[in-house]
């Protein structure tokens, strides 16, 4: 509580001079010389406590510290846990209201529900936000500019992660095409040079320096290739995990965490478990992984299912040793599933190159160290993929591959995350503990879920609308068929021409976008361009839905 109540000291010592002022100005005892001036003050002090809604600073105190699942006011910070010490932070730093916002991974330990409160809050946020985060869906639907540093340079695209994937695109087009001409030139002054070698004993100076500048210059920088798998598992049995009317109650509490839930798990099922903290998802994991006997119902393991359990708790790391010591005890060979792997090549898919495998972990930064957790885990085999928040604190292309890797898995999963960039792209079904306490299982990744959630909103929301019958007829009234106007079959007539023309206007300023310094230009013309492209874009959007528009009426 006392971490809430400091964090708007500024805004209640706002509050006590307002009603200072108030006293002053409306006491007997005013003083009419400075009347003017506590008055102007009065003035500007109440627009800023109107913009920063101070009235209701408890009720803001308290439904932010709800929304993010705040531990309890009367909590001593020493007691909590890190991923509550997170959310009080994170509650403290909105609560001050800065006027710019610095958040450095928001979205980290934190549930789903409370990811999307975050995400509305900073929509309507005025001041301004700078975000690291690696949380691609919140990405998309909160910034409206990105800055990447890359090879020690710092990029800035507008837009959100969409835009941002099109342009790292359309920039790295450019950069191939570049070098494809770089290196055909190269070739052709090669051959110049050792044809002209055997027949003259003075080459041309000018020819012979285009050839070492273009040699020196060398190509675009690019990032090592990082892929990898995940060793390969034993095969799994007919029965994999069968769950039938599962339900848990811990003894003593009346809430049923779940109750009556059943599934039955198939090969390449990759099933997704979502919802707010506390609310079962553990006890539901453990329950399916056999650590858990206090359920009622029943739950059938296969005898050849093989869990392979990757949390988000992190070892505990010497320092001093090195990499090959922490993996595999310092041994260059590992057996997974009876297959040997040779360490240092696996390694090598995580970006570790062999004179990293025997240099200190004191070395490596956070984001290496996670990286190193996280193969050291998969390395212990299995057929069954059980993954529990596994997304914290990986990079983007960690992340990008460990989804790629996932999907080539060739067994099942179970993967607890609030990462719906990452469930989005991975899940073929998904568990979502509700906040009525109800548990929705279906097939589908969360955006299906969403549907679901808006559709059954929608039917209990709007009311049952009959259809109007004839008088003397139990059919519905149909309307007419309406025909296209004369006007309109003009239009309809002439729709390819224009379409013809517009894909012409898009693909005429796709081209010049596309020379290779079209992006060295002055950023002014670089973005009037962009945004150009975007308007004839839309526009032949347009045309191609009012002619789909115009043929259903005239067919």
């Amino acid at each position: 509580g006392k971490v809430l109540n400091d964090a708007c000291a500024f805004t209640q010592g706002l509050l006590k001079r307002h009603d200072e002022l108030t006293e002053l100005l409306f006491g007997e005892d005013v003083d009419s010389a400075n009347h003017d001036a506590l008055q102007h003050e009065y003035d500007d002090l109440h627009h800023t406590l109107e913009v920063h809604d101070a009235w209701n600073l408890q009720q803001t105190i308290d439904k932010i510290s709800q929304a993010l699942g705040v531990p309890t006011y009367d909590r001593v910070l020493s007691t909590l846990s890190g991923g509550e010490l997170r959310r009080v932070d994170l509650a403290a730093t909105l609560i001050e209201q800065p006027d710019v916002l610095l958040l450095d991974e928001p979205t980290n330990h934190i549930d789903t529900a409370s990811v999307e409160w975050i995400e509305k809050y900073l929509s309507g946020y005025q001041g301004t936000s700078l975000i690291i985060t690696h949380d691609r869906y919140f990405l998309d639907l909160v910034v409206n500019r990105i800055v990447e540093i890359e090879f020690n340079e710092l990029y800035s695209f507008p837009g959100n992660y969409e835009d941002f994937l099109e342009y790292k695109s359309q920039i790295q087009v450019i950069a191939e095409r570049t070098e494809n001409s770089r290196q055909n030139i190269l070739r052709r002054e090669l051959a110049w040079l050792r044809r002209g070698a055997k027949a003259r004993s003075t080459k041309q100076k000018a020819r012979i320096k285009r050839y070492d500048d273009l040699d020196d210059q060398g190509g675009p920088n690019q990032h090592k290739e990082f892929g990898f798998e995940i060793p390969q598992p034993p095969r799994l049995g007919k029965r994999i995990l069968d769950a039938v009317d599962i339900s848990f109650q811990y003894p003593g509490d009346d809430r049923k965490l779940f109750s009556d839930f059943s599934m039955i798990m198939q090969k390449n099922m990759r099933v997704g478990v979502v919802g707010p903290n506390g609310s079962g998802k553990t006890t539901l994991l453990r329950c399916l992984l056999g650590e858990e006997d206090r359920y009622r119902g029943k739950i059938f393991i296969g005898e050849n299912t093989q869990y392979l359990y990757v949390d988000q708790t992190h070892s505990d790391i010497d320092l001093d040793k090195n990499i090959l010591d922490f993996v595999s005890g310092g041994t260059n060979h590992w057996d997974v599933n009876g297959r040997r792997v040779f360490i240092p090549g696996y390694f090598e898919a995580f970006l570790f190159d062999m004179d990293t495998l025997h240099s200190p972990l004191r070395n490596l930064s956070g984001g290496e160290r996670n990286r190193i957790e996280l193969a050291k885990k998969l390395l212990r085999g299995g057929n069954f993929l059980v993954l529990d928040e596994p997304t914290n604190d990986l990079d983007l292309p960690t992340l990008r591959v460990l989804e790629e890797a996932i999907l080539n898995f060739d067994g099942a999963a179970i993967i607890v995350s609030h990462d719906r960039y990452f469930l989005n792209r991975l899940c073929t079904h998904m568990i979502v503990f509700e906040s009525d306490g109800s548990l929705y299982f279906n097939d589908g990744n969360y955006d299906d879920y969403l549907l679901y959630k808006k559709n059954t909103e929608e039917t209990v929301e709007t009311p049952v609308v009959k259809k109007n019958r004839s008088a003397d007829s139990d059919s519905p009234v149909r309307p007419a068929k309406r025909k296209l106007s004369y006007k309109e079959q003009i239009e309809l007539e002439g729709m390819e021409q224009e379409i013809e023309k517009q894909e012409i206007a898009v693909t005429t300023l796709e081209h010049s976008m596309a020379d290779t310094g079209f992006y060295d230009k002055d950023y002014t013309i670089v973005q009037e361009s962009i945004a150009a492209l975007e308007k004839e874009k839309s526009a032949l959007e347009n045309l191609y839905a009012r002619w789909e528009e115009l043929e259903k009426i005239g067919s």
